[in-house]
């Protein structure tokens, strides 16, 4: 590889992040789904702050994969890798690669771990404790202003909802459940709380430079949350926070400070390519062997 002052040098690319959605990280690493693809914690625990652990074995999970090469059997090699905690997958395309621990370059994801994620949860959840009506309505009394954009027609409609909306959405979530009336007379507090803990932690998440004392305020913020989300128990709306999403935002700090800013590897640049390279090359065919039409139009 050729350097910048044209110097040729002998280089060893090494993958260091795996920039995915969950069922994505699942595929890659061979996770069972509804667990944790970094960490070895339970599916039953995952709503539970406490208990968050190292990161999976690789050296475990490598002498698992290499039963079938011992010659072993097909059984000892699915007892191996159950024991490891994956599925019984071969030859993954990072078993050989050098320097590689699959579990550990599991990367946060802004776009679908917390707008497409956990924003969505907490939306669907205070339509049902504010009611869809209600919430609406406060949506429709917001004041005309530069900086938001105003859903006249409320949120309760919306269907296939954008990371962007979601986005906007964030902005004014808080504001409009402030003095909420609750069933059976309950205090909005607690969900007052928590709305907050996720929205501080969705914003202090995506700064562009980071401090222990961010980092703090980043773990302070989901802290927050799991200290008041036994409102939604309450009112009936969730039975458990057993989300494998919710869980990974425990592993924010230590991703922020191995690969710094989110930043660096959030899915949206990738997402945005799909406007680009997909959709408008697609529109621009008769519908018909679009896949040739739109290689042409891609190349001109």
């Amino acid at each position: 590889m050729a350097s910048s002052d044209g110097i040729l040098c002998r280089t060893h690319p090494i993958i260091a992040l795996e920039v995915l959605d969950y069922p994505e990280q699942l595929l890659v690493t061979g996770i069972k789904t509804g667990e944790c693809p970094v960490c070895p914690v339970s599916r039953h625990d995952l709503g539970d702050p406490a208990c968050v652990c190292g990161f999976r074995e690789m050296e475990e999970v490598l002498q698992a994969m290499d039963i079938l090469n011992q010659g072993l059997g097909a059984m000892a090699f699915k007892k191996a890798c159950e024991d490891a905690g994956i599925k019984p997958i071969q030859n993954p395309f990072w078993i050989k690669l050098p320097f590689v621990n699959i579990f550990r370059s599991i990367a946060p994801d802004i776009l679908h771990q917390l707008y497409q994620g956990i924003i969505k949860h907490v939306s669907g959840w205070l339509k049902l404790a504010c009611g869809e009506a209600e919430i609406d309505a406060r949506c429709r009394r917001l004041p005309p202003n530069h900086n938001l954009r105003l859903f006249m027609k409320g949120i309760s409609h919306l269907s296939c909802v954008s990371g962007t909306e979601h986005n906007q959405i964030s902005c004014f979530l808080l504001g409009i459940i402030l003095d909420v009336c609750l069933a059976n007379s309950l205090s909005p507090v607690r969900l007052v709380r928590a709305v907050r803990g996720i929205l501080d932690f969705l914003y202090i998440a995506q700064f562009l430079i980071h401090s222990d004392e961010t980092l703090d305020d980043l773990d302070n913020a989901l802290q927050l949350f799991h200290d008041n989300k036994g409102i939604f128990l309450d009112l009936d709306i969730q039975q458990g926070f057993n989300l494998p999403k919710l869980h990974f935002l425990s592993h924010y700090r230590r991703a922020i400070v191995l690969y710094k800013t989110t930043n660096n590897y959030n899915t949206e640049y990738m997402e945005h390519l799909h406007i680009n390279l997909a959709k408008d090359a697609y529109h621009s065919t008769n519908r018909k062997d679009e896949f040739s039409q739109m290689t042409t139009w891609l190349e001109r």
